[in-house]
């Protein structure tokens, strides 16, 4: 190898590791308050300015102009068009750097992350690598909840639990789709240590946090309890407000009571079943 080509390689594999240049987004007052600058403070791309946008994540910078976002590269050119009503940067919310949440129809009303809206997840590239849901929740454990519906998922009346016109399933941080929608509701909105109760069909189940069953979908109702987090599927979803009857001796933290035909069943957080309770 000629030595200049050398010199020529070694400076890009150099500036590829380091993520050069620096940039920064900058914002100021006005009608399009932001630019980049480079690590001196002086702006770049020609003094560019858009309404609104973030820092680089590696190679790409999120951008709005004209009402829509986009994404742009070190260079300061177009690497996703700017045609989407809100988006988030790569790696944001739990998911893997190569992917980046998008919206369109957002409700201007809510949290862009919080709005139910065509909702999908795109590479580097700008390419979707999700269809577009209804809803795509942040990364809870090791899965992102997805519903293929398209309207009401949030009931004001609940804290708890996500509804929805359509089904949940899960995708990974990589936005494949490792659990079907087939869930009618699903305990989103409350942390619960590596496990998510979820209806299918009518009857209740449980999913470990990478989405696999671990307790069937077989039973009538669900009561858990652990500080100040209660889970009690009769009083979410009956309009009579009734609640799980507690077994002899009441409930314990930690575990999952679980009713079929009048009977209770005990389950451990990781869906052992608990014997001689």
């Amino acid at each position: 190898m000629r030595p200049y080509i050398l010199l020529i390689s070694l400076a890009l594999s150099s500036c590829a590791a380091s993520q050069c240049p620096q940039l920064y987004m900058n914002r100021t007052r006005g009608s399009a308050p932001c630019y980049f600058t480079d690590e001196y403070g002086h702006a770049v791309f020609g003094n560019a300015r858009y309404e609104d946008a973030r820092q680089f994540i590696g190679d790409r910078a999120a951008v709005r102009l004209n009402g829509k976002w986009g994404f742009i590269d070190p260079s300061g050119a177009t690497a996703v068009p700017l045609q989407y009503d809100w988006c988030g940067s790569f790696g944001e919310y739990g998911f893997d750097k190569s992917v980046a949440m998008v919206k369109n129809e957002v409700d201007k009303f809510k949290v862009p992350i919080l709005s139910d809206c065509p909702t999908a997840l795109i590479d580097r590239k700008g390419n979707r690598v999700t269809p577009f849901y209804g809803f795509i929740f942040p990364v809870r454990d090791k899965v992102a909840f997805v519903n293929d519906g398209r309207t009401d998922f949030a009931d004001t009346r609940l804290q708890n639990l996500g509804f929805a016109d359509g089904k949940w399933g899960c995708v990974d941080p990589k936005g494949r789709l490792v659990v079907p929608c087939v869930y009618e509701l699903a305990y989103l909105l409350i942390a619960t240590p590596g496990f998510t109760i979820v209806r299918r069909d009518g009857k209740w189940g449980m999913l470990n946090d990478r989405g696999r069953p671990i307790v069937p979908c077989v039973y009538d109702a669900v009561y858990y309890k652990e500080g100040h987090t209660v889970i009690d599927t009769q009083a979410d979803t009956s309009e009579a407000g009734k609640s799980v009857a507690a077994p002899n001796g009441g409930f314990r933290e930690k575990l999952l009571y679980m009713q079929k035909e009048g009977e209770t069943e005990i389950f451990t957080e990781k869906g052992r079943r608990v014997r001689g309770q």
